[in-house]
């Protein structure tokens, strides 16, 4: 294998479009992928894609190449943003081997051992057991292992709200959702009263949960038993199905647009859903036989759930036979180490987030402070946590904390630009890295544009931060913000769009 110019980690993505621009830029990339799939989540379940309140916020090759390939895939004109995970792994393989990217899937970085930083610099990477030596490193993985090995600041959790002055931030009771009557309000998976004091920070990472896709077919796949099946784990569920009188999964999935092919996706759904708040909380900073006891116990949650609406004896026959209208589809996840038709990769919503030259807060994602002297890309969505933890209170409440709201309704953001500055760490930091998923943010600033579009799009800038770098020998602090502007905008990124205060 030649030496790359630019090693990525991750081929989410955000890796994908990194790679894409630096062929552009002439440059060489290798690709180091932890899981066995490239694509990241988009292939991997997430299918029904977050898109921006301003539709032209969402830009460059993200929107032309890889929403617009799976629009291509459908004979649509345009960007798809409901779609088949296979798909959306078609187009992925596609864009890297266009980007002639050399690819190793089932690579993970364990710790400082897999790299090696030599000053400020990240000087090889440990593949197959060499080191492999590159210019610039591109950390595009969900969970920034390669940045934590090369010893850039980060943060897990939530920080508390004294330290950027985020009225949101921290412990949140105030704004949690509370929901009863459930007798008992105790047991799997509500876990102990907090002793943290509203505003306070702390380690908890908002829940996680596997997007899984349903099929109607006949050849569907019927819903597997998973071992270590436990049917009192949904007692909750059971009393919330009974007291809504819910008729079976179809009023529980159906409500939003199908996907192509007949099939459906599966999120949070009801206050007890396929999240599954605390039980991801070790997953960030964890070792990967950590993780994969966290992504085993998420497998038996969502695959337990599923089997349990469909044969459990205490629901309704009409409810299990509504719910065995949908199985599993035969078509997707073929080779998933999860079972045949189950996603293969777990929904990390957010895991570290680098403390970078800039740290994007709440107040960015706000007027006066949401335009910016360097942006790379834009966006506006509410700001979206998924609850924390539930807590049980009184006799029949369970508190559902973390949300950012206590309502439906997720608060609003205003139009706002990310900085190039969220994308490495600060001066006399590490002088060769940028980090397009795990950039740097608060948990609430993260909380708006944690969205694959946009990974997608700082992958973008990350890639042309590492060509101007590689190009011109200065490190990723030192960085021409006109080259770049142009270099971004040359493939159709958005830099501003309407509703930014000037």
């Amino acid at each position: 294998m030649d030496e790359p110019d630019v090693v990525i980690y991750g081929a989410t993505l955000a890796g994908v479009m990194a790679a894409l621009r630096l062929r552009l830029r002439g440059l060489r990339c290798l690709v180091l992928e932890p899981t066995g799939h490239v694509g990241g989540i988009v292939a991997g379940g997430l299918v029904k894609t977050d898109t921006p309140t301003v539709d032209s916020a969402l830009a460059g090759l993200t929107r032309d190449r890889f929403f617009a390939g799976i629009g291509a895939e459908y004979g649509v004109d345009g960007p798809q943003y409901l779609f088949e995970p296979k798909v959306a792994s078609r187009v992925a393989q596609r864009l890297l081997d266009e980007a002639k990217a050399t690819v190793y899937t089932g690579h993970r970085i364990h710790g400082p051992a897999d790299v090696e930083v030599t000053g400020r610099r990240v000087t090889g990477v440990r593949v197959a057991g060499r080191w492999v030596r590159a210019t610039f490193a591109i950390d595009a993985s969900y969970e920034g292992d390669l940045l934590a090995a090369a010893g850039v600041p980060y943060t897990v959790g939530r920080e508390p709200a004294s330290r950027y002055g985020e009225p949101l931030a921290g412990f949140q009771p105030a704004r949690a959702y509370r929901r009863g009557p459930f007798r008992p309000n105790t047991g799997y998976p509500v876990g102990p009263v907090p002793d943290t004091a509203p505003g306070e920070g702390d380690a908890k990472t908002q829940a996680y949960n596997f997007r899984g896709v349903l099929a109607t077919g006949p050849d569907r796949l019927p819903f597997p038993r998973p071992d270590g099946y436990d049917p009192r784990r949904y007692g909750h569920l059971r009393q919330l199905i009974t007291d809504r009188g819910i008729a079976g999964l179809s009023s529980i999935v159906t409500h939003t647009a199908a996907l192509p092919g007949g099939k459906y996706q599966t999120n949070q759904a009801l206050f007890f859903g396929f999240d599954l708040p605390g039980a991801a909380w070790d997953y960030p900073d964890g070792t990967w036989r950590r993780r994969d006891e966290v992504i085993a116990e998420q497998v038996r949650w969502h695959q337990g759930m599923l089997y349990w609406l469909a044969n459990d004896p205490a629901l309704p026959a009409s409810f299990r036979a509504d719910t065995r209208r949908f199985g599993l589809p035969p078509d997707e996840f073929v080779d998933s180490p999860h079972g045949p038709g189950f996603p293969h990769a777990l929904y990390v919503r957010e895991a570290r987030r680098m403390v970078g030259a800039h740290v994007l807060t709440q107040h960015d994602l706000l007027r006066p402070d949401n335009t910016k002297a360097t942006p790379v890309c834009c966006w506006q969505y509410p700001m979206d946590s998924h609850v924390v933890q539930m807590y049980a209170e009184g006799d029949d409440t369970v508190v559902g904390e973390g949300t950012l709201s206590g309502t439906e309704q997720n608060p609003p953001a205003d139009p706002y630009q990310i900085p190039a500055e969220c994308l490495f760490p600060a001066a006399g930091g590490v002088e060769n890295i940028a980090v397009p998923v795990c950039f740097s943010a608060s948990h609430v600033g993260f909380s708006s544009p944690r969205m694959e579009p946009t990974f997608g799009m700082l992958g973008e800038a990350c890639g042309e931060l590492a060509a101007q770098s590689v190009h011109t020998g200065r490190p990723v602090q030192r960085y021409d913000y006109a080259a770049l502007a142009a270099a971004l905008t040359e493939h159709g990124a958005a830099l501003s769009i309407p509703g930014l205060a000037r």
